[in-house]
């Protein structure tokens, strides 16, 4: 039985002007940080690999495996005979928050059906310092098309569709299955207690709707498929809206969980009938901001993310930002434009409202089968962090005393275990190939994490390893030399610079006996654990 059947968010990522050092945490005496920090810096280079195929029998591919850690080398890079090199801009590009998933009510309703120790391993494999250690979560408001009841938080009535007016609110709570989620996310911050939390609804309650309906049923026609007309907001109940939002913050943080940031409409160009959605004009969400919102949330110190949709209508997001001055800090982007997402409108943001922050909540990968190759995940996150932000995570949970981690559960774990809240991402000059119209890539993200350290993630969709050699523009002479294999995404950690002066080499570089290079010549590590020597040519590295 799966937690979700849809892969959500992740990362949050800033330009170099934007700061993350405001952002809340959602609370819990849970363990913060983890590998990359100051309490755990990185000593010494390593390599963890993940296969995109996905295993047919547990335990059959790499699954952040430790690889060979690449080496430190000094001398002149040169990319021959096969080499790629890859150089990595001095200038700090954006400061990252970290990666995640989504809590719905599928998820909850399956956590809550485990045995107490199998539910404890669980939340700490997603979690725990040893485990994916996840730190940017978002969460339903109401039900979803991943729910098994449909609810919001003031149905006012004795269904979800059947509901009168409540311009009071008397009637607002979180309802069972409201309250079963915040005990749930209270939980989390047991396990981890610097996890960025926010929220979305799918749709406000049916009676703020022009149709009435929290879910509006389906039209046939000779045409097609559509819902029943007007499935959008009535401008009539944003003083309702505003209130209902101050309420959830509260009701959440009556059980011991601390709202970070929310957005206003899952998908607000999205009124299909069938399952929660609801049509949002971007004016409508400028206009609650205006008219109440904005100020609550930044009084309770809650980050308001813009839009939560593709990134084809950027449109909706400059509408919003304009509409509501000093009221939107944030922009939302989902993955779903096809042929392929077009991340360059992040960029685009960055420039006509620099300071904004900029995130992907939503990305999925359908459960592929096993003996496929699957880059779902990394496609998803890269791309997106070299412009803006991404990331998701799923466990397969089979009965109430066993569960399997699937492979997305470790790619996930690729980025999650080693970007930490406050690492800074920089931009990739060389080495990147292909994009998303493209059959294969080669994608590479560099982060340095608050120790000074290096995470680089690559993800080889070629087919054929790759010999890199990695250079730091800003430090010319340096460069890191590995191999990152076909078919996998690859992690990099690399010790700080300060580390590598401390130790002078001999525990940070990493030592391995002499082995066969391109050229047919040999690799010498020093005592020191850098390599010298004339070992190498045009094909590796040449050494002066």
């Amino acid at each position: 039985m799966p937690l979700a059947e849809i892969l959500l968010l992740a990362l949050a990522a800033s330009a170099s002007a934007q700061s993350v050092e405001g952002l809340g945490v959602s609370g819990g005496n849970g363990s913060r940080g983890g590998i990359g920090d100051g309490a755990h810096p990185v000593r010494h280079a390593q390599a963890f690999i993940t296969d995109a195929l996905i295993p047919r029998a547990p335990n059959t591919t790499r699954q952040l495996a430790q690889g060979p850690a690449p080496v430190l080398v000094h001398g002149n890079a040169s990319a021959g005979c096969g080499n790629r090199l890859v150089v990595v801009d001095s200038s700090p590009q954006q400061s990252m928050v970290g990666f995640g998933h989504a809590w719905t009510d599928s998820t909850v309703d399956v956590f809550n059906s485990l045995e107490p120790a199998v539910l404890d391993q669980v939340m700490q494999d997603l979690f725990g310092q040893d485990g994916n250690n996840m730190g940017f979560m978002r969460h339903t408001i109401g039900s979803s098309d991943l729910s098994g009841r449909q609810y919001s938080y003031d149905d006012n009535g004795p269904g979800f569709n059947l509901g009168e007016p409540d311009p009071t609110l008397s009637n607002f709570g979180l309802g069972p299955d409201g309250t079963a989620m915040a005990q749930m996310v209270a939980r989390m911050g047991q396990y981890k207690g610097d996890v960025f939390l926010f929220g979305s609804p799918w749709s406000l309650p049916g009676w703020f709707k022009n149709n009435d309906l929290f879910i509006a049923p389906v039209i046939e026609t000779d045409g097609g498929q559509y819902p029943l007309l007007n499935n959008s907001f009535n401008i009539k109940y944003i003083p309702q809206a505003v209130e209902y939002f101050t309420k959830y913050i509260d009701a959440f943080l009556s059980h011991g969980v601390t709202i970070n940031g929310m957005t206003l409409q899952n998908e607000p160009l999205n009124y299909q009938g069938g399952y929660p959605c609801m049509y949002l004009d971007a004016a409508d969400e400028a206009a609650i901001l205006d008219q109440g919102l904005g100020s609550a949330l930044k009084e309770r110190g809650i980050l308001f993310m813009a839009y939560d949709h593709n990134t084809d209508q950027p449109v909706y997001p400059y509408r919003v930002l304009q509409g509501a001055p000093g009221m939107v800090p944030a922009v939302a982007w989902h993955c779903y434009q096809t042929p392929a997402p077009n991340y360059t409108v992040l960029n685009d943001i960055s420039r006509l409202y620099p300071g904004t922050l900029q995130f992907m909540t939503e990305c999925s990968n359908y459960l592929p089968g096993a003996g496929s190759v699957n880059f779902e995940v990394a496609q998803n996150f890269i791309p997106p962090v070299q412009h803006g932000a991404s990331g998701a995570s799923i466990i397969t949970v089979n009965s109430s005393t066993t569960y399997t981690k699937t492979n997305d559960y470790y790619m996930v774990g690729q980025f999650s275990r080693f970007v930490r809240r406050g690492a800074v991402n920089y931009q990739v000059l060389q080495g990147n190939e292909g994009n998303g119209l493209t059959s294969t890539q080669f994608y590479i993200m560099a982060v340095q994490n608050p120790d000074h350290s290096w995470a680089v993630i690559f993800m080889n969709n070629l087919d054929s390893d790759q010999e890199v050699v990695l250079s730091f523009s800003a430090h010319s002479g340096q460069f890191w030399e590995g191999t990152v294999p076909k078919a996998t995404v690859t992690t990099w950690l690399l010790p700080s610079e300060q580390i590598l002066r401390q130790t002078n080499g001999t525990q940070a570089a990493s030592m391995v006996p002499p082995y066969p290079l391109n050229n047919g010549s040999m690799r010498y590590p020093t005592a020191s654990g850098a390599v010298t020597g004339t070992g190498f040519s045009a094909c590796n590295v040449s050494v002066t």
